[in-house]
């Protein structure tokens, strides 16, 4: 049985839209607002900032496309390409955290001097734009949006810090070193927390039991169903890390009904959001 259910994608999608828009505006405020306080810092930025557009572009694509229905050569339909975004986007902010590292850790034995007044201008209409995207993301269901969200928040931090040391630096000329301080901070943060939604990611791509589905669970309830005697075979893997497929074999007592039996395992199947399911009775 068969329960097409994309409505999580349709949302992920419209989310995603949302935020790519709202970064594509900030980042034309972040390089007028370099090339008008002629700051390398928030030139860095827009350099940064710039690839999250792009990111947040290929995640909203992926997200559209898991969306489409099944045809014969994706039977399963198109869900696992939000998989595939969360992969490639997590991969490309890890690599873009590190080359953060690569810069920001030279620069605390030579730190330079920015701006100060045009990162605080800058960062507060960073903070604004970031806590929107924030905002609409927090309640992400697939991986590819939390992708995106864990990015966003790091944007957050990062945002705030510049804020923060843009205030100091206006009053103290000797703390440039705090800047690449708290780059590297934010660049570690991105790393522990993109690389944990990395290899939830790949664990759904290798077939991975989903972590919410508790098996034994599952076949102590599927035993109890009058007319089953054995469970002889069992498969579960999750298509995008939300829904789920399965296949079973049960043993039964063919002098039950069979379409009760079938309509039971069914009902408890739903509970782990499996949306296809294949029973064989033997």
């Amino acid at each position: 049985m068969r329960i097409d259910t994309h409505h999580h994608h349709k949302k992920a999608g419209e989310n995603l839209a949302f935020v790519f828009f709202m970064n594509l505006a900030f980042n034309i405020i972040v390089v007028v607002g370099a090339l008008a306080t002629n700051s390398m810092a928030i030139l860095a930025d827009f350099i940064h900032d710039l690839s999250d557009t792009i990111s947040i572009a290929v995640a909203w694509f992926l997200e559209h496309v898991a969306q489409k229905e099944s045809t014969d050569n994706y039977s399963y339909g198109y869900q696992r390409f939000s998989i595939l975004g969360a992969v490639i986007i997590s991969i490309f902010v890890i690599i873009m955290a590190f080359v953060i590292l690569s810069e920001a850790i030279p620069r605390l034995f030579a730190p330079e001097e920015v701006d100060a007044g045009g990162m605080l201008i800058v960062a507060i209409i960073g903070l604004v734009f970031k806590v929107i995207s924030v905002h609409r993301l927090h309640d992400s269901e697939t991986f590819n949006e939390k992708a995106i969200f864990f990015h966003q928040l790091g944007d957050i931090f990062e945002w705030l810090a510049i804020l923060v040391l843009s205030l100091v630096l206006m009053f103290w000329d000797g703390a440039p070193y705090l800047d690449p301080f708290v780059s590297i901070g934010i660049a570690i943060w991105l790393i522990f927390n993109l690389g944990r939604n990395l290899y939830k990611s790949v664990e759904v791509l290798l077939q991975k039991t989903p972590d919410y589905f508790d098996v034994d669970e599952f076949k102590s309830a599927i035993m109890d169903v009058d007319g089953v005697k054995a469970i002889d075979d069992f498969h579960i893997w999750s298509l995008d890390g939300i829904d789920s497929v399965m296949t079973l074999k049960v043993n039964v007592d063919f002098g039950q009904d069979l379409d009760e039996i079938k309509k039971q395992i069914y009902n408890i199947s739903n509970r782990y959001h499996v949306v296809d399911i294949t029973i064989e009775f033997d």
